[in-house]
């Protein structure tokens, strides 16, 4: 059946990691399931056409209900400790390192999953103080259950409000950038009402952009979007002054963008 393909997707990627590939098998899932319920001829507005035929608008609840069902199929093995092996754990925390956290400091977590970062964030701030947000409620009943000192909510981040107006230090869009809907959008509601005036905005693949490149070409439905090389990013900034690009390591097997908001 359909809901069995992604389990043999595992198995491939799980026996490539095994031949050597330096390269954490949550990550290298995470873009790579196969499709479990979308037509494959349907078209998207916002992505290479995974084939041709129907004319049928890919839209936002669509999308987001595909990111769901794919991501709470697979919960349970994103939660195992097979899901981040020991090759990966440098690159998280340089990507953690950039978030330049101290023990104060607030965090919104996007796409937190099953709060794959959040045992590096404590090594600096307590948990209490992080709030993850995702659209898969698999993935949140994992990280509510390992985290539960953490704060976790279902939400869209196109459109997430937080509670009384909550400003965050640092919001963190780890190994998901390319999974949104619209990343313009996505930014300006960051710029908005969530990230507080000098706070940091990070974008990060500890993979790289090349890399998740391929997985695109692969499941656009899944990877609508490349990460932006630095003339993309610049641009798309130029249209948020409230933001402005502090540093980009844009390298062959590793991705961070850090952003910051503009103090009045």
């Amino acid at each position: 059946s359909n809901s069995v393909q992604p389990w043999f997707a595992m198995v491939n990627a799980w026996q490539k990691l095994r031949r050597g590939a330096a390269v954490s098998v949550a990550f290298a899932l995470l873009h790579c399931l196969e499709p479990v319920w979308v037509n494959q001829n349907q078209a998207s507005q916002w992505a290479i056409p995974r084939a041709s035929g129907s004319s049928e608008a890919w839209d936002l609840s669509r999308h987001n209900a595909y990111q769901a069902t794919v991501f709470d199929e697979n919960a349970a093995f994103f939660a195992s400790p097979s899901a981040t092996p020991p090759a990966l754990l440098p690159k998280i925390r340089r990507i953690v390192e950039s978030c330049q956290l101290s023990s104060s400091t607030t965090i919104l977590d996007v796409a937190t999953g099953t709060g794959a970062l959040l045992p590096f964030y404590e090594e600096k701030t307590s948990l209490a103080l992080v709030t993850g947000v995702d659209l898969s409620s698999g993935m949140l009943k994992h990280a509510r259950e390992r985290y539960p000192e953490a704060n976790f909510v279902q939400a869209d981040i196109l459109d997430f409000a937080a509670p009384q107006g909550q400003r965050f230090d640092r919001v963190v869009f780890n190994a998901c950038f390319g999974n949104l809907w619209d990343p313009a959008a996505v930014l300006m509601n960051v710029a908005d009402n969530l990230v507080a005036a000098g706070g940091l905005v990070v974008l990060s693949h500890p993979l790289g952009r090349p890399w998740l490149a391929g997985l695109r070409a692969k499941d656009p439905s899944m990877v609508p979007h490349d990460y932006p090389q630095e003339k993309e990013l610049r641009e798309l900034l130029s249209r948020l002054p409230s933001l402005s690009l502090v540093c980009l390591q844009d390298e062959a097997d590793y991705y961070c963008a850090v952003l910051q908001k503009k103090s009045p």
